[in-house]
């Protein structure tokens, strides 16, 4: 039962939704079919009028945010409207019963005129298309549908353009029809696949307008009479389709420029950002572990340092602790299996060591087989020597290279801020000094004092990357 309410509460917004959009045009075109009975003449002047005047605000907005534009298929379909809609202004004059040009008053002229503009519209569509990526002469654009449409004209009206319309559509006129609807469908499979030129409500828009386009040529392959239904359906189906373009052009264009206009740029600042974070990786990161390198580990010691001086200052007393650790005889790992086990020995490593330390700290690899830590607000120096046992404990576990267990043993020192130093480079240099003492035995920690300052091997001689 919830099942049936749940879907019930989202199946009746939907179904809103639908009429809200579907009751207008529903409306829209009831007022048509009744001037079409009224006066049919009157009905096809006004959607012809309407094409006309939208392509050429097409054209209109192309030609002039053409510099904006970083793919040339908004303009492409601006010129195509703009010359198919005069194509379709001699079709609308020289219809049949409007007296206007010269004509013998058959239905043969207009049906001429309006295949010669639908042949022209879809091989615009087309071709816009398959050059969508590509950059065209804009004047040699409109020059080219120039001399196309006067071609065009020219042939209908010498007599050369094969006749529509003798006593019912000619069979030239119904093949055209398919012809057209078959380019038209070619150009939605292509242009489904550029779906990151446009916004996603542009694309659809586009889309639709197409799915329109081809109904109504379908329509337009079954009247009889240049009044009857199938006429009037097609005329209302090319309107819708029309109508479509000029959300997707006109509405969306002026409303959403930056959508429109700026769509290109906004992915390229988002590719530019996700290169500038691959940058950034490659500059902070251990490429074999993902670890935090030698630059990141300075960062953020650094930042550590400030951050517990400025605490200190205010009364909270804490301590650093830095660590330096390395894998105890990694030179016989390499020379018994390998540098590349040598290599999943370091990742192991790597992410035991990350596993033993908290989030706020940080842990990197230093270079070759050494890891560097820094753990931020100890409290005494027994919590440091539990953190460094931990981290010690943590390494014992066997670890499977080739198919054996090899057991790997570490050696550590530390250093805490600020008992053993307020820099940066003395607490590395006093954690480095700990830690040759500690691989005297090998496998075991030792904490920084005074009396190794004889065996300091100076960290810092030795800081250039690996």
């Amino acid at each position: 039962m919830s099942n049936l309410n749940q879907t019930r509460r989202h199946f009746l917004p939907d179904t809103k939704t639908l009429l809200a959009i579907a009751a207008p045009w529903l409306i829209f075109a009831g007022v048509l079919y009744l001037v079409s009975l009224y006066n049919y003449l009157l009905f096809h002047s006004l959607a012809e009028l309407f094409s006309i005047a939208v392509g050429a605000a097409v054209f209109m907005l192309a030609w002039n945010t053409r510099r904006f534009m970083n793919n040339d298929f908004l303009f492409f379909i601006g010129v195509c409207y703009l010359f198919t809609g005069i194509i379709d202004l001699v079709h609308t004059l020289a219809y049949k019963g409007m007296g206007i040009l010269p004509t013998d008053d058959t239905a043969n002229l207009p049906t001429q005129l309006w295949i010669a503009a639908r042949y022209l519209q879809s091989f615009s569509f087309l071709s816009a298309v398959l050059l969508i990526r590509q950059k065209v002469n804009h004047y040699l654009l409109v020059g080219v549908f120039t001399a196309v449409t006067l071609l065009l004209l020219a042939a209908i009206a010498s007599g050369v353009f094969p006749d529509c319309y003798v006593n019912g559509l000619t069979p030239f006129k119904k093949i055209s029809e398919y012809i057209i609807s078959l380019i038209f469908a070619v150009s939605i499979l292509r242009l489904s696949r550029e779906r990151e030129v446009f916004t996603p409500r542009i694309h659809a828009l586009i889309m639709l307008s197409i799915a329109f386009t081809i109904l109504s040529e379908l329509a337009f392959t079954f009247y009889i009479d240049v009044y009857g239904l199938s006429n009037f359906l097609g005329h209302i189906f090319k309107i819708f389709a029309l109508y479509c373009i000029y959300k997707s052009v006109i509405e969306t264009g002026l409303n959403q420029p930056f959508d429109l206009l700026f769509h290109s740029m906004k992915k390229r600042e988002s590719e530019l950002e996700n290169s500038r974070k691959l940058l950034h990786e490659a500059a902070t990161r251990d490429p074999l572990t993902g670890l935090p390198n030698r630059y990141l580990f300075d960062a953020r010691l650094t930042h550590a340092i400030e951050k517990c001086q400025r605490n200190n200052y205010a009364g909270t007393r804490s301590l650093i602790q830095v660590i330096i650790m390395d894998v105890d005889d990694f030179k016989n790992v390499n020379d018994m299996f390998g540098h590349l086990c040598g290599d999943d020995v370091l990742k192991e490593m790597g992410q035991r060591l990350k596993a033993e330390i908290r989030e706020s700290d940080t842990v990197s690899r230093w270079g070759g087989d050494e890891f560097t830590c820094v753990l931020e607000n100890i409290s005494t120096i027994e919590d440091a020597e539990r953190a460094a046992q931990k981290i010690l404990a943590s390494m014992t576990a066997p670890i499977l290279v080739q198919g054996q267990e090899l057991s790997v043993k570490v050696s550590l020192g530390f250093s805490l801020f600020p008992i053993h130093g307020q820099q940066e480079e003395v607490l590395l240099r006093n954690a480095d000094a700990a830690l040759y003492h500690a691989k005297e035995t090998k496998n075991r920690f030792r904490m920084y004092d005074e009396s190794m300052n004889v065996f300091n091997r100076s960290l810092l001689g030795k800081s250039t990357v690996e």
